[in-house]
């Protein structure tokens, strides 16, 4: 897994700082209310967002990340252990897990080896969720006077799940897509622009390294009518059963 090198100390701090609560509304939509299961995972867990929203399922949340700059800035739950993830093998005995969580994370590791490892550590019939969620940023970008690269996140998946790979041991029990709405501060957005490699690099070169959130905040606040703004959220998810 490659996440890792997409991100450095900067951008996984703006990370950290904000990201959209859309983890739980999706989890909702895939998962039954009220059923606490013991034991979750959540594979790719950055700084901890999606493994908060597993605790409103899960009794436990393990949360494992293969970027140390995330897991530094991991948030602090008392239902949730943090692990570093070197993106190889799970270091979890077999038949743990109730519940396994993907949160726009299996994109950057997808092989048969990792499909395995789920299938090894989730307990039979248990369920593992695929999901992410796509925000419309662009129009930010061009309120800035900014283009967002035409190859920018081109390569980039959101409705990847385990096509493709051998499913003996797993079964798909439905998929999701969704569209959503959500208001958002403009210090947040500044947050969240900056959150992704390929656009801090956009606007680093084009304001300068010099407190870059304080200047993007400042060039947003003068083109924009209001302190908040509505952007749109595509939202994709997969759930599968294993069986075994």
């Amino acid at each position: 897994m490659t996440m890792a090198s997409e991100y450095d100390q900067i951008t996984a701090f703006h990370y950290s700082a904000f990201r959209p609560s859309l983890h739980l509304p999706i989890l909702k939509e895939c998962l039954e209310e009220g059923v606490q299961h013991s034991f979750g995972l959540d594979v790719g867990c950055g700084t901890g967002q999606s493994s908060i929203a597993l605790t409103h399922f899960c009794k436990k949340v393990m949360g494992i990340e293969p970027s140390r700059e995330m897991l530094e800035k991991s948030i602090q739950h008392p239902r949730i252990t943090y692990s570093y993830y070197n993106g190889q093998d799970f270091n979890f005995s077999d038949d743990c897990f109730d519940l396994i969580g993907f949160a726009g994370s299996l994109y950057y590791g997808k092989s048969q080896q990792l499909l395995d490892e789920v299938i090894r550590v989730g307990k039979n019939n248990s369920r593992t969720i695929i999901y992410d969620f796509e925000l419309s940023l662009d129009t930010i970008l061009k309120r800035l006077n900014l283009e967002p690269s035409l190859e920018q996140d081109s390569h980039y998946d959101h409705e990847v799940n385990f096509n493709g790979l051998n499913q003996e041991h797993i079964k798909l029990e439905k998929e999701f897509k969704g569209n959503l709405q959500l208001e958002i501060s403009i210090s947040n957005i500044s947050h969240l622009l900056l959150s992704s490699k390929d656009n801090y690099n956009l606007l680093l070169e084009s304001f300068g390294k010099d407190d870059l959130y304080q200047t993007v905040l400042k060039e947003l606040r003068s083109r924009m009518n209001s302190e908040n703004i509505v952007i749109g959220a595509k939202t994709y998810s997969t759930v599968y059963r294993i069986k075994k």
